[in-house]
């Protein structure tokens, strides 16, 4: 890890604070911490921050509300503590903005785990589409995409996608509603490993994504223009 990069922890739990903020600077990462969501704002609107750690719990404004504030306001990943558990909720954090979540009382060490994890990604050096945030967990209400493991969950059950079907599947969710090129495409999944037609060789990979996907109807072809994905929930509805 890399002393340059630094971590906002936002937490009106002083002990909760103290213990992320020596873990991490014991891994050579520069951690700060405030009790007061108007302080952190403050902060985050003065310095950056390559990773904010944030107690949704906090009781001096609504922690959901707060973190899709802070998520309009910076490009950076968010790993969200709560003393709420439950698929609902933690859904609830992924759709405002949380690219990780962990459920308090606090496991130290998972929560370096992640942060160390979430700090990776944020590190990457492979160029993120405008707008999409190449560390992030992509999650609907029946899929789930975690680039870091490769790993891909499909109404409950998990999927084996060869990488190329694996990165075309991120990119394209990642996009969700974005019609993509085939020329984006390309680029993004392939890279400079491409040869040959890309006229054959992307709606081949798309056919085949597809039918691991029951039909993939929530890849939508645009005639002329390339692909676009849409939640799959609408599918079965």
């Amino acid at each position: 890890m890399n002393a340059e990069q630094r971590v906002l922890i936002i937490d009106s739990d002083l002990k909760n604070c103290k213990a992320i903020k020596y873990a991490l600077t014991e891994y050579g990462i520069g951690a700060y911490y405030t009790l007061s969501v108007v302080d952190g704002i403050e902060r985050l609107n003065r310095h950056n921050y390559e990773l904010v750690i944030l107690d949704i719990s906090l009781s001096e404004t609504d922690g959901l509300q707060l973190l899709r504030f802070m998520r309009q306001m910076r490009n950076m990943p968010i790993l969200v503590l709560s003393s709420q558990g439950g698929m609902e909720h933690r859904a609830r954090a992924y759709e405002m903005g949380a690219d990780d979540f962990i459920q308090k009382p606090l496991e130290l060490q998972e929560c370096l785990l992640r942060a160390q994890a979430l700090l990776r990604r944020y590190n990457a050096t492979a160029p993120p589409l405008p707008g999409q945030r190449c560390y992030t967990i992509v999650t609907f209400e029946n899929l789930l995409i975690d680039p870091l493991t490769r790993r891909v969950v499909y109404y409950g059950r998990e999927l084996d996608l060869p990488r190329r079907e694996f990165d075309l599947l991120y990119v394209l969710s990642s996009q969700a509603g974005r019609v993509l090129t085939h020329e984006q495409l390309r680029y993004y999944v392939w890279g400079d490993d491409f040869s040959g037609n890309e006229t054959n060789a992307i709606p081949i990979s798309v056919s085949r994504l597809r039918q691991k996907l029951d039909g993939g109807e929530c890849i939508e072809n645009v005639r002329g223009a390339g692909y676009r994905f849409i939640d799959p929930k609408r599918k079965k509805e």
